[in-house]
């Protein structure tokens, strides 16, 4: 399958418009949870990605190492790894994988596992702005018990 039908039957499936790339990317918001999907110039791997709130700055070194000690082996990331963004400075958690062998099932569990992932590092930033009225988001399981639900999407 290609990443357009990959995606086209992603939106179909979370009853979202399916809208086309913008530059080459797919916006989705998961309970929140802005991540992004593209490929390579190759069209052979598939990139998920997503950037991870700000910190008080005080707290950013903190946050940092802590991103760094979970990229060892990605024990705290669920496969994914963190990098900052050169432009902006912002920690961003992405994954890739390749595309060829990618099915329906694989490529909603892929971004299921990823948009966890990013849940809890997001639920980690907003605790560490030290918010007490943002609550932390959690990574919780699907709402719906139906085949490849994964939590709220809409399209942005």
């Amino acid at each position: 399958m290609t990443l357009e039908e990959l995606i086209s039957n992603f939106s179909a499936t979370a009853k979202l418009e399916n809208a086309p790339a913008t530059d080459g990317i797919w916006h989705f918001s998961a309970d929140g949870n802005v991540f992004g999907v593209t490929q390579d110039d190759a069209g052979e791997r598939v990139f998920l990605f997503g950037d991870i709130l700000a910190p008080d700055p005080e707290k950013r070194e903190a946050l940092l190492k802590s991103a760094m000690e979970a990229n060892y082996f990605h024990r705290g990331t669920g496969g994914a790894t963190f990098a900052l963004n050169p432009e902006t400075g912002t920690l961003t958690l992405f994954e890739s994988k390749p595309l060829e062998g990618l099915d329906e099932e694989k490529f909603y569990a892929f971004i299921e596992r990823f948009v966890n992932a990013l849940a809890v590092w997001n639920g980690i930033a907003v605790q560490a702005k030290g918010d007490s009225e943002a609550p932390a988001p959690e990574a919780a399981e699907p709402a719906v018990p139906e085949p490849f639900s994964i939590g709220s999407f809409m399209r942005v």
